[in-house]
């Protein structure tokens, strides 16, 4: 046979055919209709069988069911996360702008602690007061405190002013200091423009505690631990009684000196005591220090603890700060996380003596520009006092 033969292409494949127009291979060789040369059939004139062609996946209908439509994707874990912060911050944003609507604001005075802002470091004024002695003139103030919050340095410093400060008072003379607070035209501005014109400050701020609610503040961390003598003993429990005959509660009587671990109630009533041997005025602050720092102290060990002590305290109090003022102290208090606290009162041990006034008041006498010095040097330059050198 010639092996001359034609090739065409038809329906994308090449088919050779001979000289007669039959198909063929390329080798000249007459095919069948599937292209098999009769030449590789068997004996009994049956072609070669075909290998079996490998099994073809099968075609899966998207889990999106009978729509067809493909699956969801599934979020990337970082925006999960990211999502999941952002609930939280919400969560916390609620709760706190919560806890601002619970205080009391005195909106007498209309300035702003951002504006009165020293050297980045903001002060104010806290006052511990106890509504139900009322006497001539009113409520005193048995608690007076200098606030200073330090965001640069991550700390908040408390500086205890005694109550018995013999000091200028305007309109009203030398007198003790928290008759200020008493006064009929006294109160909390009147105190402050005390501080401010003794000490050399610019307080415009404060935050005003009754002190029958400190209990609810202190129960709110889980109490406090402290070292009674005898005598703070029964002087504790001798207003312990009477704060709970008052309130129609059943007494709550610590039972032993030594170290104990104190309730709301009694840390409350053990941080007020001055009479009965117990130290006077001077040694009733340092009882306010040791709960006050326990306090802090607790309430800043986590998130979960600041949240309950903020309940506690937020409904308690008064203040002129308004809800903007205590979210820049907030906000600015904790950028560079959480702060430590440091304690201290004034004047120094060494640098006061008791005294008398004419008419036979005990007063606490010391140096107005020397305390001022302390003051404004721990508060300002970080420098923790010591006693001058004459």
């Amino acid at each position: 046979m010639s092996r001359e033969f034609n090739r065409n292409r038809k329906n994308g494949k090449i088919k050779y055919y001979d000289q007669y127009g039959q198909p063929v291979d390329e080798y000249g060789r007459p095919v069948d209709r599937n292209g098999i040369p009769y030449a590789e059939y068997d004996a009994e004139g049956n072609p070669p069988r075909r290998p079996s062609r490998p099994a073809q996946p099968q075609n899966r209908r998207p889990s999106g069911g009978k729509s067809g439509k493909p699956p969801a994707r599934r979020l990337p874990v970082v925006r999960i996360l990211l999502v999941a912060v952002l609930a939280v911050l919400a969560l916390v944003v609620w709760n706190i702008n919560s806890l601002l609507n619970q205080y009391t604001y005195d909106d007498t005075d209309e300035s702003s602690l951002m504006d009165n802002t020293e050297d980045g470091i903001m002060t104010l004024a806290l006052f511990g007061v106890d509504t139900r002695e009322e006497g001539d003139g009113g409520t005193r103030a048995d608690a007076i405190m200098v606030m200073s919050v330090d965001p640069a340095r991550s700390s908040i410093k408390l500086v205890s002013l005694m109550r018995d400060s013999y000091i200028d008072v305007p309109g009203h003379g030398m007198t003790k200091l928290c008759h200020a607070y008493g006064y009929d035209d006294g109160g909390p501005q009147l105190t402050l423009e005390t501080i401010n014109r003794a000490f050399d400050l610019n307080i415009t701020e404060y935050i005003t505690v009754d002190f029958a609610q400190m209990a609810s503040i202190i129960d709110a961390v889980g109490g406090v631990t402290v070292t009674l003598t005898e005598d703070e003993l029964a002087e504790t429990n001798k207003y312990i009684d009477e704060y709970c005959w008052e309130n129609n509660i059943p007494t709550q009587r610590i039972e032993a000196a030594g170290e104990q671990e104190l309730n709301g109630i009694q840390a409350m009533t053990y941080g007020r005591i001055r009479k009965g041997n117990t130290g006077g005025d001077w040694q009733r602050t340092e009882r306010q220090s040791v709960v006050l720092n326990q306090v802090f102290a607790k309430a800043t060990s986590s998130p979960v603890s600041m949240m309950k002590f903020l309940y506690g305290l937020m409904p308690n109090i008064t203040s002129s700060m308004s809800k903007s003022d205590f979210w820049y102290m907030g906000l600015r208090t904790i950028v560079h996380g959480m702060p430590s606290m440091d304690h201290i009162r004034l004047p120094l041990e060494g640098e006061w003596q008791y005294g008398t006034t004419r008419d036979g008041m005990s007063v606490i006498q010391f140096n107005d520009s020397v305390l001022s010095h302390h003051l404004r040097n721990y508060i300002y330059n970080d420098i923790t006092p010591t006693v001058l050198a004459e």
